[in-house]
């Protein structure tokens, strides 16, 4: 049977089933990127272009359910994460080698009760997004990096 190596949160490496990985990436509503995929030198690369690692995989997480989808695989292998949202990371830790990226980037839905005072938003918003409600979020938040 196939399978693909994956880096262990110890640094060790274990092999999991392809058939495993097939039945993570069947609950995902977003996509599951592989390293023999088309896409995968795109889908990997962050803005630091200093920053050059190979995850394992790269799950780009439509909503909620993909990222726990992915943060139950993750735990249920022991596979490195990694967690990149819609911004930039300069130190690379957005990135893993041989792990789980969990890509959060499409997910950039804020909600805004302006009679409560809250704003929830997603982890891929970016500050500098604009929409009526984004453009709200910034006018309630501080942004620091």
């Amino acid at each position: 049977m196939a399978s693909a190596r994956l880096r262990t949160l110890d640094g060790a490496d274990v092999e999991v089933p392809d058939a495993d990985i097939e039945v993570f990436a069947g609950r995902l509503r977003g996509s599951l990127v592989r390293p023999a995929d088309p896409d995968y030198d795109d889908a990997r690369a962050v803005w630091n272009g200093l920053i050059d690692r190979r995850p394992g995989l790269i799950a780009r997480c439509a909503g909620t359910a993909d990222v726990m989808a992915a943060v139950n695989f993750a735990r249920d292998n022991c596979v490195l994460v990694a967690v990149r949202g819609g911004g930039h990371n300069v130190s690379g830790a957005a990135t893993c080698h041989g792990g789980l990226v969990i890509e959060l980037s499409g997910m950039r839905d804020v909600h805004v009760n302006s009679a409560a005072g809250t704003v929830r938003a997603q982890g891929g918003v970016q500050s500098g997004t604009s929409t009526t409600s984004r453009r709200r979020l910034v006018s309630r938040c501080r942004w620091g990096w």
